[in-house]
């Protein structure tokens, strides 16, 4: 059975950002090497205009924010693997990551051509789910769950063929399933035995999560700068913070202009 060193060549890891997310990289890179530190998968953080500095990411750059579908699109011919494990900057990884079971995957879903396999199941499976083994199955050409932002391996020709310009991360959950249908769209049937454990989201609509919070006090992972308000379940709450932050987030990216940002 192949190790994931194995796909160094074919598979790299791709993780959605801007610079209005800069506040979770670190605890990003922190949580990554603590929980995966073997990875051996080349790692690309989408930035904008700020810069980075880490022994294991590496930075694309795309220039002025253009919105998610856009800087992917910007981002992806700069990455010559055929395969990528998409994430998000605030999934947080929960637990040590399955390489053993991770390559097993990857050797399924790539020698077979699949054009996606999601690690993260819905919380009910869709009616027609048709399980392949005892790990996961293919998603019915009928469900609007085929194009989940969830950490997934795409096969990168099929994530450009669907995507388009100028869609939030939200439409293309939304729109992006009907674009599928003539391809292999795979996922995990539970959420209990997936090689990748994560936190989804660490960050709700512009406010960090209490989940998130606790799980970098607990590792001892400083947010830094900590600029961003807390998640509150009251409305009125929320949206005052949401204020706040987005006030704190114009003076933070101005004070970064010209710094390096040290992930290590």
């Amino acid at each position: 059975m192949p190790a994931l060193d194995d796909f160094q060549n074919s598979a790299a890891i791709v993780v959605s950002s801007c610079d209005a997310f800069f506040d979770a990289w670190r605890p990003f890179d922190q949580l990554l090497q603590k929980f995966w530190p073997d990875c051996p998968l080349p790692i690309f953080l989408l930035t904008n205009e700020l810069q980075i500095r880490s022994p294991r990411l590496r930075s694309i750059a795309v220039g002025r924010d253009r919105g998610w579908s856009s800087n992917l699109l910007a981002a992806l011919p700069q990455i010559s693997h055929p395969y990528l494990l998409y994430f998000q900057e605030d999934y947080f990884l929960t637990g040590p990551v399955e390489s053993s079971q991770l390559s097993r995957d990857f050797d399924d879903i790539i020698e077979a051509g699949i054009d996606s396999l999601c690690f993260r199941s819905r919380s009910k499976p869709d009616p027609g789910f048709q399980p392949i083994n005892d790990r996961y199955g293919i998603v019915p050409l009928d469900s609007d769950g085929r194009t989940r932002c969830q950490v997934t391996l795409w096969k990168k020709e099929a994530l450009q063929f669907i995507l388009r310009e100028g869609e939030s991360a939200w439409n293309f959950e939304a729109r992006g399933s009907a674009r599928t249908r003539e391809m292999r769209i795979l996922s995990y049937a539970r959420r209990d035995n997936t090689p990748i454990p994560y936190l989804m989201s660490a960050i709700s609509r512009g406010l960090w999560t209490p989940e998130a919070i606790e799980l970098c006090r607990a590792h001892e992972i400083a947010i830094e700068p900590f600029f961003r308000p807390v998640y509150s379940p009251q409305p009125w709450r929320r949206r005052f913070r949401r204020s706040l932050g987005r006030r704190r987030l114009a003076r933070a990216l101005q004070a970064q202009k010209g710094r390096v940002i040290d992930l290590s």
